[in-house]
């Protein structure tokens, strides 16, 4: 009998694996600390320049950003279909965050980490054909968590979803998982009609001038089975 049931219990643990493993490779890559920067992303300064690099934080592989009174973007095309892959999970640290940053004014707006999701074919250089974005950000204690603003530079296209503040939960990694197709109907008042088509990262600190540090880890998009 006790044969039984360790055979029995041992195989209950291995599907549990074995689901576990079909989960995740139907899951798909968005991003991963690991790669070259310089290949795998494109980049676009807005004022100065945010050093991004590979690095590591806290015994892990990640993106290392950090503001030099700089506003520059980081993005990367991805084909996602929302309707497969309804939600997001990627994982960041937050070292220094601007304590005075307000996103909801032009003058303050900064944000110690941004990811960030567009719909819609922004072509070939995304910015001078912007589509509807929304961006889940890391920023002061001036916001609170869960609010939602319209930038203060592109309300209309760019909805920023506060997801994390202050200095709380700084100093370790954290794991965000969000639905994308819910936060994009809060945030635009209605659903998504075009597919996801590039993800950005993006650490600024050019309005406060106050130090951003950052570390972004890898991204995925959840898809169901």
């Amino acid at each position: 009998m006790r044969g039984r049931r360790t055979t029995a219990f041992v195989a209950a643990g291995l599907a549990a694996v074995f689901a576990a493993a079909a989960w995740a490779a139907a899951d798909l890559a968005l991003f991963e600390a690991g790669e070259d920067i310089e290949a795998a992303w494109l980049r676009h300064d807005f004022k100065g320049r945010t050093d991004y690099r590979a690095d590591s934080f806290a015994g892990r592989p990640a993106i290392r950003s950090e503001g030099r009174n700089s506003a520059s973007v980081l993005v990367r095309r991805v084909t996602v279909d929302w309707n497969k892959c309804p939600e997001i999970e990627w994982t960041w640290a937050v070292t220094k965050v601007q304590p005075s940053a307000d996103i909801r004014r032009k003058d303050q707006d900064d944000v110690a980490a941004s990811v960030a999701v567009l719909f819609g074919d922004p072509g070939p250089d995304w910015w001078p054909r912007p589509v509807p974005t929304l961006r889940y950000a890391w920023t002061g204690e001036n916001m609170e968590a869960g609010a939602i603003i319209g930038n203060p530079y592109a309300p209309d296209i760019v909805k920023v979803l506060v997801v994390e503040r202050g200095t709380a939960r700084a100093g370790q990694w954290q794991s965000q998982r969000r639905n994308v197709v819910e936060d994009y109907t809060r945030a635009f008042g209605r659903p998504p009609d075009k597919p996801v088509s590039a993800i950005s990262i993006f650490t600024d600190n050019d309005q406060t001038g106050e130090p951003a540090l950052a570390y972004y880890g890898g991204a995925r998009a959840v898809c169901r089975r």
